[in-house]
């Protein structure tokens, strides 16, 4: 039973961890905040779990967990989907492209006529991208993340 708890206990620290540095790398930082407070917990719960003895399952099942809980935070990161992208399209039928995405509220901007800058939220980018296939199959697109500065 101890094994399960220390394997449950070390995903929920890694997806938590995971999470909150994507969190606040999108600037959320009481958020962040607040899990990394829950994340220290549980991770001193599991570790008194493990140091207590030199049991090697523990430590296998501990490293296990590790590895779990960091693919499931990747996971949920991505259903998630904080900040926004910046995609760059290089295509001969730009205009064709601008005039659909004004169509959708998106915001777009021109900086030569083959090469068009699309600010997307990241849950809207592959909505995006099949749109922009949808016009030009041979379109060349380059997402980068990107976060909007706002001046006061």
């Amino acid at each position: 039973m101890i094994y399960i708890i220390i394997f449950l206990l070390k995903i929920l620290e890694n997806t938590l961890g995971t999470l909150r540095l994507i969190i606040v790398s999108n600037g959320k930082k009481i958020e962040g905040a607040t899990l990394n407070f829950m994340l220290a917990i549980v991770w001193v719960i599991s570790t008194s779990m493990v140091v207590v003895d030199n049991n090697i399952y523990k430590i296998l099942v501990f490293a296990f967990g590790s590895l779990i809980g960091s693919y499931i935070g990747s996971i949920l990161e991505e259903k998630i989907a904080l900040g926004n992208n910046m995609l760059f399209i290089v295509s001969k039928k730009n205009n064709l492209i601008k005039e659909k995405l004004k169509d959708l509220d998106y915001d777009n901007y021109s900086i030569t006529d083959d090469i068009l800058m699309i600010m997307t939220p990241r849950k809207k980018r592959k909505e995006v991208i099949d749109l922009i296939l949808k016009i030009d199959k041979q379109v060349k697109i380059i997402s980068e993340t990107a976060k909007q500065l706002v001046f006061k």
